[in-house]
């Protein structure tokens, strides 16, 4: 939906070269990105959006950190519609009365393709003992309402592995998350897990050393080539969190991690990679201060200025 902006440019180039449209790194603008943090997000086959917002004007409770939001997009005038918080129950309201660590937090949405199913963390479940902060949920649209959501248990929800960041791979079937389980290389590794033909979910994989580390890795977004794009604190990034690109090298195997570059990597923290309809366009949320609304901001720019391009 992005390339619909750009393709609609007065700036755009001749044939064969790029504008500086093309080139640059675009705030994804208003009235998605506002004063307050703009989060995780991910895009239905026909362009529909799901993300995360702190904005306080629109939370389903006072004091609640983080909400999900759904917009849409209008091809006519080339921007996104007023976008939706996704109320209760989908969102939950803050319940620390019930338990300290149940702020109400949700987010980290992963939308289908079809987009009928968000798959999503949340605390609303989260209990002091045994320590588990967050878990992993999914909420289905039947009748274009959406259900309460429900938890997704073991082995895919653990009390230990505060699970997050949930994503589908290209194949419909295989759902990628971070947990901090055992097993792994340390901190939030990146584990998949595939469900069989009766829907049950199978024991997780981690995905190896080409991605996971002793640092902090998480949302696992794959394109329509297989390449993978994720989060990273590993060593040889350009500061706080990066987003790293690796190849796909058959079931659960991947080429060598490739940092996507001075375009898309900053100082601050650049995190989780989501790509719109189409090959040609890759979004992310940063704290990066040029062309900020005020807080963390979600971003875009055409894949060809990723430093993974030529490598692939």
């Amino acid at each position: 939906m992005l390339m619909m902006v750009v393709a609609g440019s007065p700036n755009a180039a001749s044939a064969g070269q790029q504008s500086w449209v093309e080139r640059a790194v675009h705030n994804i603008g208003e009235p998605i990105n506002t004063m307050w943090t703009e989060g995780e997000l991910s895009f239905a086959a026909d362009g529909t959006m799901v993300y995360c917002s702190a904005r306080e004007d629109f939370a389903v409770a006072p004091g609640d950190p983080r909400d999900l939001y759904i917009a849409t997009f209008n091809p006519e005038t080339g921007s996104w519609n007023t976008p939706v918080n996704m109320g209760i129950p989908v969102n939950a309201a803050p319940a620390t009365a019930v338990d300290p660590l149940r702020l109400g937090d949700d987010r980290e949405p992963w939308i289908t393709a079809d987009g009928n199913t968000i798959y999503f963390k949340s605390d609303r479940l989260a209990t002091t003992e045994p320590r588990n902060n967050n878990d992993l949920f999914v909420t289905h649209k039947v009748d274009g309402v959406w259900t309460t959501p429900e938890l997704m248990p073991a082995p895919i929800s653990t009390d230990a592995g505060n699970e997050h960041c949930p994503a589908i791979l290209q194949d419909g079937r295989t759902l990628c998350f971070a947990s901090m389980r055992d097993g792994g290389y340390g901190g939030s590794d990146i584990w998949c897990s595939e469900q069989d033909a009766d829907g049950t979910w199978q024991d997780p994989v981690n995905q190896g050393p080409n991605i996971n580390t002793a640092a902090e890795e998480f949302h696992f977004s794959q394109d329509a080539a297989g390449t993978v794009y994720f989060t990273s604190g590993r060593p040889g990034g350009l500061g706080g969190m990066d987003i790293w690109a690796a190849s796909n090298r058959g079931e659960n195997e991947w080429g060598p991690a490739v940092n996507l570059g001075p375009q898309v990597n900053t100082s601050s923290a650049d995190m989780c990679p989501a790509l719109p309809p189409g090959a040609e366009t890759i979004t992310w949320f940063s704290s990066r201060s040029d062309n900020s609304f005020g807080s963390v901001d979600i971003f875009w720019t055409h894949k060809a200025n990723l430093a993974t391009a030529s490598a692939r």
